[in-house]
């Protein structure tokens, strides 16, 4: 794939020190942060008001390579002109001339002064894992599910329009996951002794509601499904009296940390094979 001529350039960004996690990468809540920012800038090509988060109503990011410090990224947005995602904006992140990750955004907003492409060439960024699971429902009785309390609502957390921002969906949907997969077993020490850890690789949010500022926000968690090489999970970002701020489900690969590779998904998950 030629990136110089797939869509049009919506963002350019590099990878901050700071910003890399336990895995030594660039956290993916960057990622979506990057893809949010290219949405707000498809959104506003027509010189109307920037509309934030309300620019969509889902997004499903796919992670294909690592990105480590200093990297620098572009990230190139069009609009797939047939198929079942017709009308859909998708966003193609790369670095060094390869394929970092990538974003289908929907409803598609701003999509009609993007470059159009077809369901192939957008084919990267359309569901995978994700799309294959059914999703599960809350059970406060069900061995895998966790409440996770992930702070009250700051303001540096919400964008002009008072929407909480992509990336806190991402960082508060993990704190939450890493917290139930340590409760299951896939602990610190659990990868330090093994060399197996987990990678992200495909992450769907769905935002639903707002809330006022200072509301503390909790976080409400399944596994979702279990396969040989994966597993996935379920959230629900909600306020203290049970309104559902965001939905996110993720898909990761259990990995072996020193060859990058996927490997068989540790014995502790498989009894929520569903």
């Amino acid at each position: 794939m030629s990136f110089d001529t797939f869509g049009t350039a919506t963002l350019h960004t590099r990878v901050e020190s700071w910003e890399c996690d336990f895995n030594n990468h660039w956290n993916a809540r960057y990622y979506t942060r990057s893809f949010q920012l290219a949405a707000e800038r498809v959104a506003t090509m027509g010189a109307g008001a920037n509309p934030g988060m309300g620019a969509i109503t889902s997004r499903l990011v796919r992670y294909h390579r690592e990105l480590f410090v200093s990297a620098a990224a572009e990230v190139r947005s069009a609009r797939i002109g047939g198929g079942g995602y017709a009308g859909a904006i998708v966003h193609l992140m790369h670095s060094e001339g390869r394929l970092a990750a990538t974003a289908l955004d929907l409803p598609g907003t701003g999509a009609e002064y993007l470059p159009e492409v077809t369901p192939e060439e957008a084919r990267p960024a359309l569901p995978r894992g994700l799309l294959r699971h059914a999703a599960v429902g809350w059970d406060p009785e069900a061995p895998d599910a966790h409440t996770a309390e992930t702070g009250p609502l700051r303001m540096a957390e919400v964008d002009h329009t008072g929407r909480l921002l992509q990336e806190d969906i991402t960082r508060r949907s993990g704190i939450a996951l890493h917290d139930l997969l340590s409760r299951l077993g896939y602990t610190v020490e659990f990868s330090a002794r093994t060399g197996v850890g987990r990678m992200a690789v495909e992450h769907r949010a769905t935002p639903a509601g707002l809330c006022p500022i200072g509301t503390p926000l909790r976080v409400r968690s399944r596994i979702a499904s279990v396969e040989h090489k994966s597993f996935s999970a379920r959230h629900w970002i909600e306020t203290p009296a049970g309104e559902v701020v965001a939905v996110v489900e993720n898909s990761l690969l259990a990995v072996d940390l020193k060859a990058r590779r996927a490997v068989e998904v540790p014995a502790f998950l498989h009894r929520f094979r569903r």
